[in-house]
């Protein structure tokens, strides 16, 4: 792609201040780093994968209010996280993880571990063990 080719038709990105960076062949035949808004194909991709992710939240809040699962389930789900990504930033095994995301484990947790878990989410305790 050359310098001026360049897409600079984003809205998501434009609105948030966030910016891509793209490597263009300049008129030397040298790449270089460009700066970009993004492009309306990006834009339709990233409006598709919100709206599927905010669907899905709202049919986990439901299994969780139906007591299927627990709010961790939720929270992981709604912040774009797995058990492997939670279990890195907690220190907690994956297993324990994927255990606590059914309600009869999450209601075990002691205050320590709700903190820790809290934490690596960067929410805080109340907001981990409700659907807020």
């Amino acid at each position: 792609m050359k310098v001026k080719d360049v897409p600079q038709d984003g809205k998501i990105l434009e609105s948030s201040g966030v910016r891509d960076l793209c490597y263009a062949v300049d008129e030397k035949g040298d790449y270089k780093q460009i700066i970009s808004v993004g492009w309306d194909a990006k834009t339709v991709a990233l409006d598709y994968t919100w709206e599927s992710i905010y669907q899905e939240c709202e049919e986990i809040k439901q299994e969780v209010l139906n007591g299927e699962k627990s709010p961790l389930a939720y929270h992981l789900h709604r912040l774009v996280m797995t058990p492997e990504i939670l279990s890195d930033y907690s220190g907690f095994s994956k297993r324990k993880i994927r255990r606590w995301c059914r309600k009869k484990h999450f209601e075990k947790l002691s205050e320590a571990q709700l903190e820790k878990l809290a934490a690596a989410l960067r929410i805080n305790v109340e907001q981990l063990t409700s659907l807020d």
